[in-house]
């Protein structure tokens, strides 16, 4: 079992080893109490200087923005959100499997 405070932070990674940014907030739903998705940082060049990374252009297209998390003082554009349901496992890093970002070079 995982904690959720323990969540935050971490790093996520496909299946296939391709980094995608760092956990920014977990998203639960109240009404199962379980975890709905986690809204992902997108990493900076300044985050991977070694890897060339055009990840906005992937994300743009893998994955569905949450227009409903308007309330931060970040700007959205630089957040995408993983569902829950992609996750296949958590522990010093989350791995998600998304058919969607794998196909994009």
């Amino acid at each position: 079992m995982v904690e959720i405070s323990n969540l935050r932070d971490l790093d996520i990674y496909t299946m296939a080893g391709r980094y995608l940014g760092r956990v920014y907030d977990v998203v639960l739903n109240m009404r199962l109490g379980t975890i709905s998705k986690f809204q992902v940082k997108i990493p900076t060049p300044e985050d991977n200087e070694n890897e060339d990374l055009n990840i906005r252009k992937v994300i743009m297209k893998g994955f569905m923005f949450d227009d409903d998390e308007d309330d931060n003082d970040d700007n959205n554009q630089d957040f995408f959100i993983v569902n829950y349901d992609d996750v296949k496992a958590i522990g010093d890093i989350i791995l998600i499997d998304s058919q969607n970002f794998e196909d994009v070079n």
